[in-house]
């Protein structure tokens, strides 16, 4: 009997012995989660800037393609931070086609976010902006390598390196997502040659430069970040093509046409100030990226708030321009200079030149409005603020503008286009309603 009892006790030690180690095989032990929701926003500002700093010296760089580099550059950023931002869900089958499980921190392991963060975004940027040549590739590892050494004070050297090969991992991961999209060489191939449909009041080459090969035509096929910007977003109307002079098309040709042909030096210098080709601070793009640092400058703004509007405003960059691409080529309508050549002086010649794509509706209005109501949403509709963006532009005289609002601001930009016949005020009117859909669309994206 003692030696029963002996057995069975032994059994129960084993058994003991046996569960203990199983459970504790199951335990998940999370590694010290030190978040950084409240640091101060540098990583967004320097990264922007660097990024901003490249895109003019990346040959074939316009806007569409700079959008597309911005969209990834924000994602990279937003879920290699995501384990330090406390309350905040990843972007993971909500963004189209980000439907794997990224990279995950190992629970035994320790991290620092801002290693991580950085060591995905320089590679990401590597291969997003290797356009721009091996010298200014060198700016990306400076970036990283200051970063980095800034935040590996009193850090274990194995904490530092267990950062590095997440964030390795992490960049691989989406810098593979980013090349699914198609779209990773048409930096090289922007003009193409394509058969626009016949039709009246279609567009063709448009003076004074009659460039033939449109600008990627097929842009507006692309993959949209968020496809409720694009599936549910519509015109609120058309501008329909009419030679008659008691048409609203021939009225607001003759508005372009009394415009152009009596600009005054003020005039000239608001074409200038918002001319996407005068300056590469100026493109739309570009302008609202460079408000949206000053704006960070200028505020007490946190890491987190900062992550959340650089994602925001590069996702209705990006889906604002695939939008604009998609109705221009469907709409397939004639620039106002072309009509006005055609149906009101045949002498007309305008000053400017413009993209060679169909006119309707403005790619300009669509993208200044959609930046101008997300930063309202985080800076404050009622925001008075003057713009030092394009401070540094030696070929305007007002190189800095006051603004009561950023809608103000974006109408400006928007109905700039006026003065150099690039497009019908309705075509303006209709790209500020679609860039503010697309900024409540992009704002109701779910990040908490």
């Amino acid at each position: 009997m003692i030696y029963q009892r002996t057995r069975l006790e032994g059994f129960a030690v084993l058994l003991f012995l046996f569960l203990s180690i199983s459970c504790n095989k199951e335990v998940t032990v999370n590694p010290k989660n030190d978040f950084v929701n409240t640091a101060k926003p540098e990583l967004v500002k320097e990264w922007t800037s660097l990024a901003l700093d490249l895109i003019p010296r990346c040959n074939g760089f316009n806007d569409l393609i700079a959008s597309r580099a911005m969209y990834y550059l924000s994602i990279t950023m937003y879920e290699s931070l995501l384990p330090g931002l406390e309350g905040y869900n990843t972007l993971q089958m909500k963004i189209s086609g980000l439907n794997t499980t990224l990279p995950q921190p190992v629970a035994s392991k320790k991290y620092n976010w801002m290693i991580v963060s950085n060591q995905a975004l320089s590679l990401v940027c590597s291969e997003l902006f290797k356009a721009s040549g091996s010298n200014n590739l060198a700016k990306i590892t400076d970036l990283r390598d200051k970063n980095i050494l800034s935040n590996s004070s009193n850090i274990e050297e194995q904490v530092i390196k267990d950062s590095k090969e997440l964030g390795n991992e992490i960049g691989w991961k989406l810098i593979a997502y980013s090349n699914a999209d198609g779209r990773a060489d048409y930096y090289l191939k922007n003009y193409t040659d394509i058969i626009m449909p016949i039709k009246e009041g279609g567009w063709i080459p448009t003076p004074p430069d009659y460039t033939d090969k449109t600008l990627l035509p097929y842009w507006g096929e692309s993959i949209p970040a968020y496809t409720a910007n694009i599936s549910e977003i519509k015109p609120e109307k058309l501008l329909e093509y009419s030679a008659s002079n008691q048409s609203i098309m021939f009225a607001e040709a003759m508005e372009v046409y009394s415009l152009t042909t009596n600009l005054s030096a003020d005039d000239r210098e608001l074409i200038k100030y918002w001319s996407e080709t005068a300056d590469s601070r100026s493109t739309p793009l570009c302008h609202n990226l460079l408000l949206m640092t000053q704006m960070l400058e200028d505020r007490d703004f946190s890491l987190d708030k900062a992550v959340e509007l650089l994602l925001r405003m590069s996702i209705a960059h990006y889906d604002g321009y695939i939008l604009s691409w998609k109705i221009k080529f469907e709409s397939n309508l004639l620039r106002p200079s072309t009509y006005i050549k055609k149906n009101i002086s045949h002498y007309f010649i305008p000053e400017f030149s413009c993209n060679p794509i169909p006119e309707f509706a403005s790619e300009k209005a669509l993208i200044y409005n959609a930046s101008a109501e997300i930063l309202a949403n985080y800076f404050g509709h009622r925001n008075s603020f003057i713009d030092f963006t394009q401070s540094t532009r030696k070929d305007i005289l007002n190189n800095k503008k006051y603004f009561a609002s950023f809608s103000d601001l974006a109408k400006e930009a928007a109905y700039s286009d006026l003065y150099s016949a690039v497009h019908f005020r309705t075509s303006i009117a209709v790209g500020l309603q679609m860039g503010y859909d697309i900024s409540l669309k992009t704002l109701d994206l779910k990040l908490k």
